[in-house]
Parts: C-alpha cells; sequence; structure tokens
C-alpha cells in the first residue's frame, strides 16, 4: 500500500476511535474501550503526545506547589485567558479548585475604559462561576489566586486591577496574583518552554475562546470550546481530540513526565518564527483591535 494512502487511512480510523469515545474527559477515557486506546497511543501525532506529556508534568508540579504552599484543597485557582487554560482544566481532573475566564487584551488598555454595560454582563458570568464578592467572602479561608503566564506581569496586574472593581470582587483579602511561569521554576523558564507559550502553542487546546477587554458582552459566546466559533473547524476539532484524549490518558495511567517537545519546536522555527509570519501575525492583531474599536 501506497505510504501515504496508508497514513491517510490510519488517520481516519483515529478519528473514528476518537468519536466512539465522544465527548474527551477522563470519565470518558477511563471507561473507554482498551483497543481503542492502545490504537490512539500508537499512531496519535508525536507533537501532540508531547504537549500533553508536558501539560501534565507541568499541571502537576503546579498543585505540588501550590498544596505546599496554601495546603490542599485551600485554595482556588482563577485561570486566566487561553495560555494556561488547558493546565488549570488538568488541575481541575486532579482534584483542583479551578475556574477559567476567559480575557485578553488587557496588556496595553486601560481599566477603566470597559463599558458599563459589558462589565455588568460579565460579572453575571463571574457570578454564575462561583466569583462574588460573597463567595470569597464565604471562603475567607480560601485563597483565591489569579494566575497566568507572564512576561512582565502586566496582564496580570491588569487583571486583577480589573477584578477588583467594587462592582466586581472589590478589595477581597483572600485574592491574590501569582505567574504560573514561578511557580513551575527554573525547568519552565528555559528557552524553550518559554517559546512553546510566546507561540501559542497551548492555546489551540484551551476550554476558553480570545475574549478581547472591549467586547466583554461576548463572555458567553467565549466561555467553553462547544461555542467558540474557531473550534469548529474539522481538523481544529481532530487536533483538540487527539491533544486532550493523551492528556485525559496520562492522567489515567499517571505516566506523565518532563519531556523535551523537539517535534513541537521544529515546527516553530521552521514556520512561526519566519520574519513573514511574524509581520502576518502583528497584522492580524493590529486589524483585530482596530476592528473592535469601530464597534464601540
Amino acid at each position: 500500500m501506497d505510504i501515504n494512502i496508508q497514513k491517510v487511512s490510519i488517520l481516519s480510523e483515529c478519528h473514528s476511535r476518537l468519536n466512539k469515545i465522544g465527548k474527551m474527559t477522563l470519565e470518558n477515557i477511563v471507561n473507554a474501550d482498551k483497543k481503542d486506546c492502545q490504537f490512539l497511543r500508537k499512531h496519535s501525532p508525536a507533537r501532540l503526545k508531547e504537549l500533553a506529556q508536558m501539560n501534565c508534568y507541568a499541571s502537576e508540579k503546579v498543585k505540588a506547589e501550590l498544596d505546599k504552599q496554601f495546603g490542599e484543597n485551600n485554595y482556588v485557582i482563577i485561570a486566566i485567558g487561553r495560555s494556561i487554560s488547558s493546565i488549570a482544566e488538568t488541575l481541575g481532573n486532579m482534584g483542583v479548585d479551578t475556574k477559567i475566564i476567559p480575557i485578553s487584551g488587557l496588556r496595553n488598555s486601560e481599566v477603566n475604559d470597559i463599558n458599563k454595560d459589558s462589565l455588568h454582563i460579565y460579572k453575571t458570568f463571574l457570578v454564575q462561576k462561583g466569583l462574588s464578592k460573597t463567595d470569597l467572602r464565604k471562603n475567607a479561608d480560601k485563597t483565591y489566586i489569579l494566575m497566568d503566564y507572564a512576561y512582565y506581569g502586566r496582564t496580570l496586574d491588569r487583571v486583577e486591577q480589573l477584578l477588583r472593581k467594587n462592582e466586581l470582587l472589590g478589595d477581597a483579602k483572600n485574592l491574590i496574583s501569582l505567574k504560573i511561569n514561578d511557580i513551575l521554576g527554573e525547568d519552565f523558564n528555559q528557552k524553550h518552554y518559554r517559546t512553546l507559550f510566546q507561540y501559542s502553542r497551548f492555546k489551540d487546546y484551551s476550554f476558553v475562546g480570545k475574549l478581547h477587554v472591549y467586547n466583554l458582552k461576548d463572555v458567553y459566546k467565549q466561555c467553553s470550546p462547544e461555542r467558540i466559533k474557531e473550534y469548529q473547524g474539522n481538523i481544529t476539532q481532530g487536533l483538540r481530540n487527539f491533544f486532550w484524549f493523551n492528556v485525559f490518558d496520562s492522567l489515567n495511567s499517571k505516566s506523565y513526565k518532563n519531556i523535551f517537545p523537539q517535534k513541537e519546536l521544529n515546527a516553530i522555527y521552521k514556520h512561526y518564527m519566519s520574519i513573514q509570519a511574524i509581520r502576518n501575525y502583528i497584522a492580524r492583531e493590529q486589524k483585530e483591535v482596530s476592528n473592535i474599536a469601530k464597534n464601540q
């Protein structure tokens, strides 16, 4: 059989078995047919297996460090945006109380410029997530940790500034901010880890979408993968299913370790870090901000 035809046949069989499992959850992977799982382990794309392993290893390290600092079950993680959403979702499946909130564009924006109607909609969303002044007062013995992967900390600082508005969480004493890269420590500050986060290699598998600070009224469109239009394409869904199968399969077997993401880095250096690719990315970001501003 021609090698390309064979690859297409194997890929088609993988998708068939992923569809048989259904929604990618830890429970569904635990209950999945063992032969299906064996086939998917063998034929999953190596790049996604690497990322899934790193994701699980990072999650375990975060949990161990926070359990040590605050005590097990004595903290709540509020993951900001897409960068660490996959790690936060994994932590949730490890028994950690996690809230993932979509928010983007605060790095160069003023919190005080946010439309009041949009802020009210975002407040309603936070209340439904268990993030209100009342929730934080009732759980005063728990530490609520705002968390993101931060280069300089501007986004993290401004998200805290946003949430501390009187309309939202106010001056809650048990709300703090932590950079996940500080929690992960020296190993995860090496160049290859920074590169993966810088070029958004985990964002494609996020459980939330991109919600710009100027358009908070769209929070309900960006708060779950089933509602986010960018995640609905067949190729995107297929890649997401492969990634989350490997994450939950690794959690189920506890067979994850820190590995060097060579194949993913090769892809980044080949395409994403080309001069033209960087220019295209900047142009898309500027166009998006411009379009949002026009609609205000």
